[in-house]
């Protein structure tokens, strides 16, 4: 028996399995008040980022219920007008709750268990991610609590609701594994953690990843001594750029396609980032109260901002140091002191809120905190007692986010109720001109704007509608969808014109008829978007057969050269 416990092998699995337990309680602990306390959801109820993304789920699950498993547009929105939100925000992290909403469970209850799998998984990862750096236990328990546990995190996901952002959470420590490893530490193989990690972003949230990019230029600046010594550094950059370019292309192409043939709100709206932008002492404030109904990092992340503030020339770790000093910069420089109006028409622009900086804070200064390069948190207790004390404070703060606000917990039958045109406040992803007020007046069937014709037998499932004609002549008839590019009437019989989008009349789809047959319209992928994706999943499939095959490389290179036909000899 005493060999068994001394046994290497059990000792892991034994602390795997508890470490795992201790995700699992806190998990569900940090947001029992908001998400379970009496079958209720804390939720702003109305056009918010939770009603949104809620709508999203829901018209993943009709989709897949129809066998259409990589939907383009989105029918739930707006009562089966359609919206085109798939192709600017990948479902990719939605398969699981649709899958549960598959297996029975209502969107309130789906959404909830969600959010625990959401907390579990960002708890792993950010484990294993600062695991790998360190191979310190303890140290790696507090950045994974730290982090998955900070206040701008769960600002996210309990009061916003936000699941693009709440995921990029979940990819971010893979990508700054990556960063380290480029430009710190063993670059050779290990930037692949900024290819999957930036991939993952990408794929989680649309604007998360110009904040890592920002991030990378800031910390390439900062090691233009080393760079210049090993400028080897800037090729596995290089690389993992490419790599991540590959398997994103399945989400860029389709989306620079539409952008080509639409023009959307999302290209004419204004930019925010000046009214967007909060006050230093507002975020102090915040922080310094810990709560999660403004966006803040939180108190345990603001006691190290101060701290390093005071003590940044005694940090030895290069990589720390640097990682300190920008976290605490961010943070200052993502409220209204920096002047953000100089930025106020270029590219950037895109973030909206300057507060969105905060998640690239939160982990630049959880790393210091984890670390503990000034020996402040010191033996297994004292960071045993940190992580206790994150999880009251994440506990405290679901609380206080319920007392502040008590007509918001929702109970779950009332939250399971569908709120169509919840598309954004900005309605990024519509064509421009398309009054939306307008559209939740119009009768959802086939209108004749010109021309005569008539009509029977319209149905719609889906992306799909089909309807009977007759007695037409130079008939227009607008159809109860936004007219996006990819819809198509190639199927229909009779004299039916290929669909436009009507720009007079909301951007609804529009054909001309003449004489008799039947209209068959439905949303087909374009050959780019059929194309990207298959280009993303085979280089995904050759990423991971090539990451297979390497460690065996030299037993395989003689193999090669043995099967390698041996030249003929020349006639004299």
């Amino acid at each position: 028996m005493l060999s068994i416990l001394k046994n290497k092998y059990f000792k892991i699995t034994i602390i795997t399995i508890i470490t795992l337990g201790i995700f699992a309680i806190a998990s569900f602990l940090s947001i029992y008040q908001t998400e379970f306390y009496h079958n209720s959801i804390w939720s702003f109820l109305g056009p918010s980022d939770n009603r949104f993304h809620m709508m999203r789920i829901e018209g993943l699950y009709q989709s897949i219920l129809r066998h259409d498993y990589f939907p383009v547009i989105n029918m739930s929105f707006m009562d089966g007008f359609g919206y085109i939100s798939n192709i600017f925000y990948s479902d990719f992290l939605l398969y699981p709750v649709a899958l549960m909403k598959l297996l029975g469970y209502s969107t309130a209850q789906a959404i909830a268990r969600y959010y625990v799998l959401l907390n579990f998984l960002t708890f792993g990862v950010s484990f294993l991610c600062f695991y790998k750096i360190q191979r310190r236990y303890w140290n790696s328990l507090v950045f994974s609590f730290v982090y998955t546990l900070s206040s701008y995190r769960l600002h996210d996901l309990l009061f916003r609701h936000d699941l693009g952002e709440v995921g990029a959470f979940l990819f971010l420590p893979i990508a700054m594994l990556g960063i380290y490893e480029i430009f710190y530490g063993e670059r050779k193989r290990n930037w692949l953690f900024l290819t999957f990690g930036m991939t993952g972003i990408i794929y989680s949230h649309a604007l998360s990843p110009v904040l890592v990019a920002i991030l990378i230029v800031i910390v390439a600046l900062c090691q233009i001594p080393e760079l210049k010594l090993h400028p080897k550094r800037l090729l596995s950059l290089l690389w993992a750029t490419i790599c991540s370019g590959l398997l994103s292309v399945g989400y860029f192409l389709p989306m620079l396609e539409q952008l080509k043939h639409t023009t959307f709100q999302l290209t004419k709206s204004k930019s925010i980032l000046v009214k967007g932008s909060s006050s230093l002492q507002d975020s102090f404030n915040w922080s310094l109260s810990n709560i999660i109904d403004n966006p803040n990092i939180g108190l345990v992340l603001l006691l190290a901002s101060v701290i390093i503030i005071v003590s940044a020339h005694k940090i030895q770790n290069k990589a720390i140091r640097h990682f300190s000093i920008i976290g605490v910069t961010t943070f200052i420089c993502s409220s209204s002191v920096f002047p953000w109006i100089l930025l106020n028409k270029i590219p950037l622009k895109m973030i909206q809120y300057t507060w969105r900086f905060d998640m690239i804070t939160t982990i630049l200064l959880a790393i210091f905190v984890a670390n503990d390069p000034l020996n402040i948190l010191k033996g297994k207790t004292v960071k045993g007692l940190l992580v206790a004390f994150v999880l009251l404070l994440s506990v405290s703060s679901g609380y206080r986010l319920i007392q502040s606000y008590t007509a918001a917990l929702i109970p779950y039958s009332e939250y399971n109720k569908m709120s169509p045109y919840s598309i954004g406040g900005g309605q990024e992803y519509l064509p421009v001109g398309t009054n939306t007020t307008t559209l939740e007046h119009t009768k959802h069937q086939p209108k004749i704007v010109s021309g005569k014709a008539k009509i029977t037998d319209f149905k719609q499932s889906g992306t799909k509608l089909t309807f009977n004609f007759k007695n037409a002549k130079n008939a227009q008839v607008n159809l109860p969808i936004i007219g996006y590019y990819g819809f198509q009437s190639q199927n229909s019989t009779g004299q039916v014109s290929k669909l436009t989008m009507d720009k007079q009349h909301n951007n609804l789809a529009q054909i001309t008829l003449n004489g008799k047959g039947k209209v068959v319209v439905d949303y087909y992928e374009t050959n780019i978007q059929k194309s990207a994706r298959h280009f993303s999943a085979i280089s995904l499939v050759v990423m991971l057969l090539i990451m297979i095959a390497y460690p065996f490389r030299s037993k395989i290179k003689p193999l090669l050269i043995k099967l390698k036909p041996k030249n003929e000899e020349k006639p004299i």
